[in-house]
């Protein structure tokens, strides 16, 4: 049986299409990846390094419409400080000025803030586990007492933007 011009050329068509299909599809799966491999990264190092925690709350204060890993990224080379190493998002890049103004913003909400004065009354993460254990067994009064606690320390240190 022969196949006529219009079958092939259809069928030719047809397999270039799935073709272009299957290459676009592998390169956004590829970029997709690589994008999410530098979004870990740049959380990992926040994780990791108080001085890229600092940094990336400081420019989330001057662009709070930025994200770390997706509009930026922060490198920090050995016993150096960190800094901003691509800034691709439509907007300006801050000035170093910019950054050391907001660093310091940074600094003292974080030794006066609301996070501070919490941290300093919050029971400690080895009772709340002890707690967390015991309720699992079914008691639940260390639980509720340390609920109890963590909800009076927040309503007595209310979050506030207003120190930013």
């Amino acid at each position: 049986m022969v196949l006529d011009n219009t079958l092939i050329g259809a069928l030719i068509v047809l397999l270039l299409g799935l073709i272009a299909f299957v290459f676009i599809t592998w390169s956004n799966t590829r970029g997709a990846r690589k994008h999410t491999e530098n979004i870990f990264q740049q959380q990992h190092l926040v994780r990791i390094s108080p001085d890229v925690h600092r940094l990336s709350q400081a420019v989330h204060l001057l662009r709070p419409s930025v994200r770390l890993g997706f509009d930026y990224i922060i490198k920090q080379d050995d016993g150096k400080l960190p800094y901003i190493s691509e800034w691709d998002t439509g907007g300006s890049m801050p000035t170093q000025a910019e950054i050391d103004d907001a660093l310091k913003k940074v600094a003292a909400i974080d030794c006066t803030g609301y996070a501070a004065m919490r941290r300093s009354e919050y029971p400690s993460i080895e009772e709340q586990l002890d707690a967390a254990f015991k309720a699992r067994h079914g008691d639940t009064a260390e639980q509720e007492m340390l609920d109890n606690r963590i909800q009076q320390t927040k309503e007595k240190y209310p979050k506030s933007d207003d120190a930013l």
